[in-house]
């Protein structure tokens, strides 16, 4: 029998990778799937704002609301080999993360591409492309 309440989305792992040549960085980021109750509380007040906003939207509320969104849908972080940003491995904080992705909008790119990827937060690590 296939039990359709075990076909759950989880959280993958993901390297991030320079965005000229494509090596891996020493980032990793753990990315939490869009069912997760981080993202969902994320997207519902994203959603509740616009609503809230009768109507305003600005070029600032979309990309804030794009950058908090992304923050909710990262879990973690690992800063491996000499990885650095600013010369230190910050902790993980939603603080931090938001520096690091604000200032490095490439990375957000890649967040932004995995996070489309729907059906690698269904496989099991070994099988993630990401």
């Amino acid at each position: 029998m296939n039990d359709l309440s075990t076909i759950v989305a989880a959280e993958r792992v993901i390297d991030i990778n320079h965005p000229v040549n494509g090596t891996a960085t020493g980032l990793r980021l753990t990315l939490l799937p869009e069912t997760h109750s981080k993202v969902r509380e994320a997207a519902r007040k994203a959603l509740n704002d616009r609503l809230q906003g009768k109507g305003k939207v600005t070029a600032e509320k979309i990309e804030e609301s794009r950058l908090s969104m992304l923050v909710a849908s990262i879990g973690g972080w690992e800063w491996k080999g000499d990885a650095t940003f600013e010369g230190e491995k910050p902790e993980f904080t939603d603080t931090n993360l938001r520096k690091v992705i604000q200032r490095l909008p490439w990375i957000q790119d890649q967040i932004d591409q995995e996070l489309g990827e729907r059906a690698e937060f269904f496989r099991e690590p070994e099988e993630q492309a990401g």
